[in-house]
């Protein structure tokens, strides 16, 4: 008998891992405009000069307050705002439609959407596509991204009683597949969008733009990544089993401090604020401070100097991060790495494959300061002993 060779074994694991996922999704389901492609931008500058040629004075603020709203349903909604007379709304919204469409003709896909449509497709889910566009829209931006045929339905919203953030798309789009909804993994860059698939119970990937990334608005959805290059098997594998993922929408802040008396620090922070307290050892105890991961180490003489044991490395008792979903912790690393910032402790993984799994990495910045970065396995265990 042959050996089993390394691909081997990692792909017989994979395979083992694909099977819980396929327990629990059939389909993805995905949004177009800002999720596959930079629509955004044609679709300000397309509602910018119909605002413009109708008087309203709209800004930017107007214009973000509606995204994954149908434009049939946008331009109701300013004529609510600011009637005016001469065009029918029907006929603002298709003009529109159609400047976008002339906007979309050289666009190319965003970063990421490539590899993960193939592994969606590789881990054998069908996918689909909902969108708030109109059909026309939809047609022009996959035949200009060339993803026309990944797709095995494209789905409008014009065509719902409904749009987003009505679960009315994502719904019909899940009984075209005949698909349950909660066999769907909705991908949504989008608070509207975010919240028509929740609400039809499809579990929800968010993919903000930058400015809205850290909105505590997205907090409803299953994780926020920076980007879909982030989407990768970690984070299906932990959407599939139903493992809580770090997400962008609610970073949670680390920061470790020095301490002359840990026995007075446990009666403070946890007796008098009321702070879980997580894991500890003979020189340091985890606190939750209101959702953010405190740390009081022992520092008897609280000099900046003083260095506790972790894991085989000394590292400063004061020191404050972040605590960051695997793939951004990873992109972060490879900045530090290729930026040859000296690790006062290398990227690393701890307590693995215990409760409380997370890779870290600390670093010290210019001045002197330390700063850890940290990853978990699973968001529910940040503070679990």
């Amino acid at each position: 008998m042959a050996d089993v060779t390394a691909d081997e074994s990692a792909d017989s694991e994979r395979s083992s891992t694909n099977s819980l996922v396929a327990m629990r999704f059939d389909a993805a389901v995905f949004d177009m405009d800002g999720l596959l492609l930079e629509s955004e931008s044609c679709w300000r500058t397309a509602e910018r000069e119909a605002s413009d040629a109708l008087g309203l004075g709209l800004t930017d603020d107007d214009f973000r307050s509606t995204m994954g709203v149908r434009m049939r349903d946008v331009a109701k909604i300013w004529f609510g705002w600011q009637p005016w007379e001469g065009p029918s709304v029907e006929e603002v919204a298709d003009g529109v439609v159609a400047r976008v469409i002339e906007l979309i003709a050289d666009a190319d896909p965003l970063p990421g959407v490539i590899d993960a449509l193939d592994l969606l497709e590789r881990r054998g889910l069908r996918l689909a596509l909902c969108s708030s566009s109109d059909d026309a829209l939809i047609d022009a931006a996959v035949e200009a991204l060339g993803i026309a045929d990944r797709f095995e339905l494209l789905h409008s919203a014009e065509h719902n009683d409904f749009g987003k953030p009505h679960p009315d798309p994502y719904l019909s789009t899940a009984a075209k597949l005949g698909v349950a909804p909660d066999r769907c993994l909705a991908f949504e860059d989008s608070v509207n969008g975010c919240l028509s698939a929740k609400s039809a119970g499809m579990a929800v990937v968010a993919v903000p733009d930058a400015d809205a990334r850290g909105s505590a608005r997205f907090g409803f959805t299953d994780v926020v990544l920076e980007s879909l290059a982030h989407f990768d098997d970690d984070v299906l594998d932990a959407l599939g089993a139903g493992t809580a993922i770090p997400t962008l929408s609610r970073p949670r802040f680390h920061l470790a401090f020095g301490v002359d008396d840990l026995d007075a620090a446990r009666g403070f922070y946890g007796g008098v604020l009321g702070c879980q307290e997580g894991r500890s050892a003979a020189t340091w105890i985890d606190f939750d401070l209101w959702g953010h991961q405190v740390v009081a180490h022992l520092d008897p003489v609280r000099t900046e100097v003083t260095t506790n044991d972790v894991d085989g490395h000394q590292v400063p008792a004061n020191h404050f991060g972040v605590l960051l979903p695997i793939a951004a912790w990873r992109d972060l690393v490879d900045r530090l790495t290729a930026a040859s910032v000296p690790y006062v402790m290398e990227p690393t993984v701890r307590f693995e494959g215990e409760q409380g799994e997370q890779h870290t990495c600390f670093v010290s910045d210019p001045a002197g300061n330390a700063l850890e970065f940290k990853a978990f396995a699973d968001d529910r265990e940040v503070f679990r002993p």
